[in-house]
């Protein structure tokens, strides 16, 4: 009886450590090449997954064994629709950010991404 509370008892201060984690991590569908700050990002599904404290945190894409990180700013805030925002300069694609339902990654200088 004791082994069972004891691992019930893990069970749950581990949870809220579980929920925190997946919130951080979202899947994404690139459907061109594009460059975030000085990396290029293949076509493909992505795992996106970031760390560290607002606003800074290190975004890591995984395709498969391909990774990749790169800093970013994260906003907090509730976003109606999720989508991947681009700028083209030069005939190149830039990835400037990513709205999640909860949260905005942004990347390089989102705040130009009109120019």
């Amino acid at each position: 009886m004791t082994k069972r509370t004891l691992a019930f008892t893990f069970i749950l201060a581990f949870l809220p450590f579980a929920a925190n984690a997946a919130q951080n991590s979202a899947h994404v569908v690139l459907d061109s090449n594009v460059i975030v700050g000085t990396t290029e990002l293949p076509k493909g599904n992505y795992k996106v997954v970031w760390t560290g404290t607002d606003p800074n945190v290190q975004v890591t894409f995984t395709n498969g064994a391909w990774t990749k990180t790169v800093p970013a700013h994260i906003v907090e805030g509730r976003n109606n629709i999720e989508a991947e925002l681009t700028n083209v300069k030069d005939s190149k694609t830039f990835l400037t950010a990513i709205q999640l339902r909860n949260a905005t990654l942004q990347f390089g200088d989102a705040t130009h991404s009109g120019e």
